[in-house]
């Protein structure tokens, strides 16, 4: 069988494959590796740079059956571990942290030193986490390999002509791959394309050289992304039944009847969940623990109070100059990049209306079609999931988070055809007069009335009212 030696371990935690230089030997049966061994090299190398940690692989049947040189420490669990165990202690042991933790100055692996060494052990979260990881890793070695393979294929035909269409044609799919990927990079594309809620229309007018336009879509641009997730935090905490006090302003001003809340309302909604004592006991993969960093940082704070100044400047009728209009759009947008920029966690909280649900008593799960309202158009696909939940409302928006769980937003936000614009839209409560809840709109400032009685019967449950 095969011989592993310490040149056998890489670095990334792989074995390499046999080669001419591989010895092989009979060995008993009770010194063979067993699969989901950890094999580390014995000798260590503290001056290699960049800084590692142990040469550390997890064994697999692939290599067995297999031994190991007197170079190579064996690591058995005393108990089978799950398959996100071993993953996270290899790649541990593999960092600059495991050595350090083991010991300074140490030139060769001991039991001693690795039996007194913690490693962590992963939860729901990180293992969900760690999976979509290593699924995309993987993804990307699938492209590669395809790659190579084209690229091998150019020396399959008899002319650099034929070569080089067959490399045009193979090699398509992988180039929009590459380039759709690149977009990522791009703020103004994963706002577009992940976002709910508009950014094209800043580019447009940036791009044709209507300042004003522009200036004017920046300030509702940065008012919308503050009132949206305020919007989640007040529909997260009331399910939580946590009160925040910004909600009391909130109120006053709904039931006034004459202008709903506004930039500043929003702002206190965020800053008091950044730091409220309430919030702190949260599971650590509830979407508020997100939410609530937007304006904890102090770039995006400064950001957020000067968006303010200005939209309170056009609001009062102290507008820009003319002249000095296009410095100001171009400060005014850079100021709502850092925001946005701190907001990219929405990416990974879509808003969901939920279509149709239909719930299989025996099977104890509920088959749920729903659109995705992500990105800067309201007309999206319809798509189809499963949940282990009954209590699902059709024609209702839903947040999902990074773990699959829906939480839901009604009344906080409602999605409704604009009565206006004839546009599926999305409402937050702007009025509550005495005869009607007025409803305005999240992407173009209209309104919508709703009489029934029952309306103003939930805002009063969760606060609004």
């Amino acid at each position: 069988m095969r011989v592993i030696g310490p040149r056998d371990i890489g670095r990334d935690g792989t074995i390499a494959p046999p080669s001419e230089e591989t010895q092989w030997a009979a060995i008993p049966a009770d010194q063979q590796l067993a699969a989901g061994d950890l094999v580390i090299r014995l000798l260590i190398t503290p001056n290699l740079v960049p800084p590692h940690g142990f040469f550390t692989a997890e064994v697999g049947d692939e290599v067995l059956p297999a031994v190991v040189t007197e170079h190579v420490v064996i690591l058995r669990p005393i108990k089978p571990l799950t398959r996100p165990q071993a993953r996270l202690i290899t790649m541990f042991l593999r960092t600059p942290l495991a050595l350090a933790l083991a010991g300074p100055r140490l030139a060769h692996v001991t039991m001693e030193a690795l039996s007194t060494l913690s490693v962590p052990q992963p939860d729901e979260a990180l293992t969900k986490a760690l999976d979509e990881l290593t699924a995309a890793k993987q993804q990307f070695k699938q492209w590669e390999q395809e790659a190579d393979s084209v690229i091998e294929s150019v020396f399959q035909e008899k002319t650099a002509a034929r070569a080089r269409a067959r490399v045009i044609d193979s090699g398509r799919a992988l180039r929009l791959r590459v380039e759709a990927a690149s977009l990522l990079d791009d703020l103004g594309h994963s706002v577009r394309t992940r976002f709910p809620y508009r950014w094209r229309e800043i580019e447009a007018r940036n791009s044709a050289g209507d300042a004003p336009a522009a200036y004017a879509a920046i300030l509702d641009t940065a008012e919308e992304l503050l009132c949206y997730v305020a919007q989640l935090v007040l529909a997260l905490t009331h399910a939580q039944n946590i009160t925040l006090g910004a909600i009391a302003a909130i109120r006053d001003k709904l039931a006034g009847g004459r202008s709903g809340p506004g930039f500043g309302d929003w702002a206190n909604v965020l800053n008091e969940a950044a730091t409220s004592k309430q919030l702190n006991h949260l599971p650590q993969a509830h979407p508020l623990n997100d939410i609530r960093t937007l304006l904890a940082h102090q770039d995006a704070e400064k950001a957020r109070q000067a968006l303010s100044e200005r939209r309170n400047d056009q609001a009062h009728l102290r507008r820009v100059d003319p002249i000095d209009l296009p410095h100001a759009v171009a400060v005014a947008f850079a100021d709502l990049t850092r925001l946005v920029e701190r907001a990219r966690f929405l990416a990974d909280l879509p808003l969901l209306e939920i279509t149709d649900v239909r719930w299989d008593a025996f099977a104890r799960s509920a088959r749920v079609e729903y659109r995705e309202l992500a990105g800067d158009h309201p007309v999206v696909p319809t798509r189809t999931m499963t949940s282990p939940s009954n209590d699902l409302e059709t024609g209702s928006l839903y947040l999902r988070d990074t773990e699959g769980a829906l939480h839901l937003l009604r009344p906080f936000l409602i999605g409704r055809d604009c009565p206006t614009c004839r546009t599926w839209s999305t409402f937050h409560a702007d009025r509550v007069p005495k005869t009607a809840v007025v409803f305005k709109s999240l992407e173009h400032g209209h309104t919508l009335e709703d009489t029934v009685p029952d309306t103003r019967r939930l805002l009063r449950q969760v606060g609004l009212v």
